[in-house]
């Protein structure tokens, strides 16, 4: 077996990853698709499985691509890359599944996010489709932050920038919550703690994790949601909800772990080797 291990920049998830391969035997290459051309080019098909772990996703849909052009089994595949990596393509999944998200609304203009501020009422969540890390999420209080945040987007280059999904505030609690799910199994959730002067959860915003309880309810909301998107190795964020119960936030499709290692005690990167090695050596 040889595995290609796919990244633009080495974080320390990919250095557990690189010690389970050299820890299992496991022959692999890793690519920085940063510094190294992909040629399509059917040498690639000596690698069984591409673990596509580049933080853009471009990169990671790209690569996924072009692996997978000659056979090669990406983990996760450029599907699931298209569709977890925009929220907008990722809430139609889930609605249509009857999984439930925030009520949330899609503008697509100026003039349209102005009446979709109204529909929803404030204070309320303005983020457009793509980014990660919590970026370009917006709190917005009333229309004057709204008018605001309106037009700095209006300013950026990016177009998927300038679609607007306006939601709902959930604040009933002082976190959310992160599960991971590789192929059909829970490995596992923990809470996400907001910081001081901060209202989002993000570890890389200074969220704390915490362990937690996994009620029935949320395994089963965690595991339909990966099961929707086809997701092989993703990260699925849970926001809790006063009458709908546990909603989704967002899924993500290169997870981080460190926080669910900190909080489970469950060592991802081994977890990602083994299920390699049980399904495709």
């Amino acid at each position: 077996m040889r595995i290609a291990l796919v990244v633009d920049i080495i974080r320390q998830e990919e250095k557990m990853i690189v010690k389970s391969l050299n820890d299992k035997g496991i022959q692999y290459d890793v690519i920085n698709v940063a510094q190294e051309p992909l040629p399509f080019n059917r040498a690639l098909d000596r690698y069984d499985v591409a673990i596509i772990r580049a933080i853009s996703m471009y990169r990671s849909l790209y690569s996924a691509a072009v692996f997978e052009s000659v056979g090669v089994h990406t983990i996760n595949s450029s599907e699931v890359i298209t569709v977890a990596g925009d929220k907008i393509l990722t809430y139609s999944k889930l609605f249509k599944a009857g999984v439930p998200i925030p009520d949330s609304v899609i503008a697509m203009s100026p003039d349209a996010t102005l009446k979709a501020y109204e529909q929803i009422g404030f204070p309320l969540i303005d983020k457009p489709p793509i980014g990660s890390w919590g970026r370009m999420v917006s709190l917005i209080r009333d229309i004057f932050e709204g008018k605001t945040i309106i037009e700095h987007r209006e300013m950026l280059g990016n177009s998927a920038l300038k679609v607007h999904i306006v939601q709902e505030y959930i604040k009933e609690k002082n976190r959310d919550i992160r599960c991971i799910v590789m192929g059909k199994e829970l490995l596992g959730c923990y809470a996400r703690n907001i910081p001081p002067n901060e209202w989002r959860a993000n570890v890389a915003l200074g969220g704390t994790p915490s362990p937690i309880t996994i009620d029935e309810k949320l395994r089963e909301t965690a595991l339909k949601a990966a099961s929707v998107v086809n997701g092989e190795f993703i990260s699925i964020d849970i926001l809790e909800h006063a009458s709908k119960g546990y909603v989704i936030n967002e899924l993500n499709d290169t997870p981080e772990f460190k926080g669910f290692m900190l909080a489970t005690g469950i060592n991802v990167a081994e977890k990602l080797v083994d299920y390699i090695i049980s399904n495709f050596s």
